[in-house]
């Protein structure tokens, strides 16, 4: 419980500004997917101030984003109203016991999983494999765990741990791509399959 309260007071607190993850571009990798993938519905994890769920709603996709920071909830309502697009932005943590009327063609994380701790990353996985359906697939970006920060990242044993309820389809290692086009800390993308039951 203890670390719940300090996820959400460390996200509250860094939305009173701007994240340094919230750049208002969506990444080329989800831009590619959307490019080749007949639209649905989509959840968007940790959705920030929505600019993925702009980028997929414009592409026609049906979408939701659910965020653990208030002030960014309120600003992605802000944005796609101010777009006239459609879209479901709700207060929530991925943590916890949040029940969706139907599940999702698509789940996207970026930027979420990567600072949950271990309890709360076993109940992720299970919302994931409860909120995404079959045939669906969920892509995810997160740091690599590295020696100094234990606490943060992913690690092989957790990309292991989806493939548990998920084919892995496409992987890449890279370094973080920063606005100014410099690297930043090693991370991965990857794309699963939920296969037909």
């Amino acid at each position: 419980m203890f670390e719940k309260l300090l996820r959400w007071l460390r996200f509250n607190g860094l939305y009173l500004g701007c994240p340094p993850w919230d750049t208002g571009v969506s990444p080329p990798e989800l831009t590619a997917f959307l490019d080749t993938t007949e639209p649905g519905s989509a959840l968007d994890v940790g959705c920030g101030t929505g600019t993925n769920l702009l980028s997929m709603a414009r592409n026609g996709w049906d979408v939701v984003g659910m965020d653990i920071a208030l002030l960014s909830v309120f600003r992605a309502r802000v944005k796609l109203r101010k777009a006239k697009l459609p879209a479901r932005v709700i207060y929530g943590d991925v943590t916890g016991e949040i029940n969706f009327s139907r599940p999702f063609d698509f789940i996207l994380d970026i930027g979420c999983y990567h600072s949950l701790f271990t309890g709360g990353r076993l109940v992720y996985r299970d919302n994931i494999r409860k909120w995404l359906k079959p045939g669906g697939t969920f892509m995810i970006y997160v740091h690599k765990q590295s020696s100094q920060r234990r606490e943060h990242g992913i690690t092989e044993q957790d990309l292991q741990a989806f493939q548990e309820f998920l084919v892995l389809q496409w992987r890449e290692d890279t370094p973080e791509k920063r606005p100014d086009g410099s690297g930043g800390r090693p991370s991965t993308w990857a794309r699963f399959l939920r296969e037909n039951e």
